[in-house]
């Protein structure tokens, strides 16, 4: 049985309309000029008559310059029993006066489960040594792709929703910001190369540390929710090979 899920049409417009009912809480998730962000949000109010969604504006933004534009892809994770769905989606308009504002998205016509086992930590079959590497697509103008710095680590676990990876010289490493991160799960495949945000980072042995990132903007294309397919499978395939070495 598969990880993921496609949900369509008609199950979709159920699903969302219970979250409006029910004010479920949410995350958006877009990709600023400064790098990937997300911010807490709920539902509000909707239809797919309308085709238009209603959600909560992100309270963390001080300033209408900090918001989503119209037109911008926003994407959209939120809770549902014990999976989580998500989906990618295009924002109407953007309404803030004052008080909490309003943020109108395009109502999707699918959206997408994963199961939440997904999201818990795997580590790597024992003995076995998966190599990261990460950098910033923040590359001057003019300036060769290789001379951009590209960092190294050892993968120490993976989820859904992030990984952690021991690097050496830590500091080295900007809190918040955003990395490309490129990894390959089993020799001779092709590398999984995500997205990934710094949320925090604790000494390890040796001098180095472990570093937990926060893997972002799957939801929101196409290529992103294969590359999901693809981290699942993996996920899968971790849990599964730990599991024989404890029996």
């Amino acid at each position: 049985m598969s990880a993921t899920q496609l949900i369509v049409k008609g199950r979709v417009d159920q699903i969302l309309n219970d979250s409006i009912s029910q004010q479920r809480r949410l995350v958006l998730t877009h990709n600023s000029p400064l790098g990937w962000r997300t911010f807490p949000s709920r539902f509000l109010s909707g239809s797919a008559s309308s085709q238009a969604l209603q959600v909560a504006a992100p309270i963390s933004c001080n300033s209408s310059a900090q918001l989503p534009a119209p037109g911008e892809t926003l994407g959209v994770t939120f809770r549902l029993g014990h999976k989580k769905c998500m989906f990618g989606t295009t924002v109407k308009s953007v309404h803030q006066d004052g008080g909490e504002g309003e943020v109108t998205l395009c109502w999707p016509d699918h959206l997408q489960q994963l199961q939440r086992r997904m999201y818990e930590r795997a580590k790597p079959p024992k003995d076995v040594v998966i190599a990261v590497r990460f950098w910033r697509e923040e590359v001057a103008s003019g300036t060769a792709a290789e001379a951009r710095c590209v960092r190294h680590g050892q993968l120490e676990d993976v989820s859904a929703g992030g990984m952690r990876i021991k690097v050496a010289h830590p500091n080295e490493i900007e809190l918040g910001a955003t990395y490309r991160c490129a990894f390959a799960p089993r020799p001779g495949k092709p590398s999984l190369v995500l997205d990934a945000l710094v949320r925090h980072r604790e000494a390890a042995d040796c001098g180095r540390a472990s570093v937990a990132f926060q893997f972002v903007g799957l939801e929101t294309t196409v290529e992103g929710r294969q590359l999901l397919d693809r981290l699942a499978r993996t996920i899968s395939q971790f849990q599964r090979a730990r599991s024989r070495t404890r029996r």
